[in-house]
C-alpha cells in the first residue's frame, strides 16, 4: 500500500485550449481509466475542451466555476463533483487556488 498526498504530487503546466495557471499530475493511468490531481491557480482557467471519455472533476479544496458547453457557469467548492459526458464540451475556472481530482473513463456509472 501507499498513501498520496494528493495536494503535494508535482504537476506539468498544460497551456492546451488557451489554459492558463493550470497544471496536471497523472497519479494513474490505465487503457480504460485516469485519475490526474489537477491544480488551477486563482484567476486560472482549464480551457474550453471536449471529454476525452466521461469526467469526473472531484473539488477537493478552493473554489471554483464549472460550465457545459453554452450553459450558464455553476459554482463548485470542495465536496462537490461536476460530470461531464464523453464528448461534452466543458470549461473550469478557479476563484481561489483550486486542488480537484479529475476520473476519466470510456462510462462512469452515477448513482
Amino acid at each position: 500500500m501507499e498513501i498520496l498526498d494528493l495536494h503535494a504530487v508535482p504537476g506539468v503546466p498544460i497551456p492546451a485550449h488557451g489554459s492558463t495557471g493550470f497544471t496536471a499530475a497523472h497519479v494513474l493511468r490505465g487503457e480504460t481509466a485516469a485519475v490526474t490531481v489537477l491544480r488551477v491557480e486563482a484567476g486560472g482557467e482549464i480551457g474550453t475542451h471536449p471529454a476525452v471519455g466521461d469526467q469526473l472533476l472531484i473539488v477537493l479544496s478552493g473554489e471554483g466555476e464549472v460550465q457545459a458547453g453554452d450553459g450558464p457557469w455553476q459554482r463548485i467548492a470542495p465536496g462537490q463533483a461536476a460530470l461531464w459526458n464523453s464528448g461534452e464540451s466543458h470549461t473550469t475556472r478557479a476563484i481561489s487556488d483550486l486542488t480537484a481530482v479529475a476520473v476519466e473513463s470510456e462510462h462512469l456509472m452515477t448513482r
